[in-house]
């Protein structure tokens, strides 16, 4: 497994194979990566995650944009599930479209989804997505229903959205058998005006947990990370803006749409791209972009 220059592992490689979307979310940051045009193929990403896993890497997310939206996404998920090493492979989606590919997803050999729900009500879930949140919750209970799970409800934290619904995503969570991501909002990809007026600093939903947990604790893949159990819901706070702990234990390497390792979301300076070497599956150049990459990782918020 590799260690980067400050020591640390990299075992978790995220794959964005689109930055399309059928949803146009306020907030959305696209993986931090600015390229509209899509140049990966199921067999380009399936030799990058073979490259990967050989030299560590045991989990991997398929991201998008919206992964579904993408015809081949079958073909992709089989692909990279058949690499042998990987321990879970995970999607994030917003699930609008997953009712009917979920239990072929399943087949294919996903593990689990990530769902991005940025509110229940669901006037303030259109305003935030344009979308229709009665076919995102169908998704999640044919996710359940298919074992893709655990589902991982993310609610990205907005002030003035859902920052009073708390109690009915932990209510909703219960209901569906699915566990609770509290978010810190980036500013990737975002007005800085509109960035300011909806960021809410996490620590009082924090504090609301922490007085309800009947245990809590802090995830070891990602310190700063905390997990409560509350009983009838498992709810964990995602806190990473100005979060040197959370940087320090950072496990993540990106490849990006358009066909280029990303060593860090929060920069764009540093891609290292294999556009060229993808499409002449030429292993050597992409094994040698991929151990660049992982060397140029560094810590974006540091002591």
């Amino acid at each position: 497994m590799l260690l980067d220059s400050y020591g640390r592992l990299t075992y978790n490689l995220r794959v964005s194979v689109t930055s399309k979307c059928n949803l146009n979310c306020i907030f959305c940051h696209k993986e931090g990566n600015n390229v509209l045009e899509d140049k990966l193929t199921p067999e380009g990403i399936e030799e990058v995650v073979k490259i990967a896993t050989s030299y560590g890497a045991r989990k991997v997310k398929i991201t998008g944009g919206e992964p579904l939206i993408r015809k081949d996404i079958i073909e992709i998920v089989n692909r990279v599930a058949s690499v042998q090493g990987i321990q879970e492979l995970s999607m994030v989606t917003n699930a609008s479209l997953l009712e009917p590919l979920a239990e072929p997803l399943k087949k294919a050999g996903l593990d689990r989804v990530n769902v991005n729900i940025p509110s229940l009500n669901p006037k303030k879930y259109h305003e935030v997505t344009k979308g229709n949140l009665e076919l995102a919750i169908r998704g999640i209970r044919s996710a359940v229903k298919h074992e893709l799970i655990p589902v991982k409800i993310n609610m990205v934290l907005l002030r003035g959205i859902n920052d009073d619904e708390l109690d009915d995503y932990i209510k909703f969570s219960s209901e569906l058998n699915s566990q609770i991501q509290v978010i810190e909002l980036e500013p990737l990809r975002i007005k800085s005006e509109l960035y300011d007026e909806m960021y809410l600093e996490p620590s009082p939903i924090e504090r609301i947990l922490e007085n309800r947990a009947l245990k809590s604790w802090v995830r070891e893949s990602m310190h700063r990370r905390r997990v409560y159990d509350l009983g009838n819901a498992i709810v964990e706070v995602v806190h990473p803006i100005d979060n040197t702990e959370f940087c320090a234990f950072c496990n993540r390497i990106r490849l990006t749409n358009d066909g280029a390792f990303k060593p860090c979301l929060m920069r764009n300076d540093n891609k290292v791209y294999i556009n060229d070497a993808i499409a002449k599956s030429d292993h050597s150049k992409i094994l040698k972009a991929y151990l660049e990459s992982v060397m140029n990782r560094e810590p974006y918020f540091k002591p």
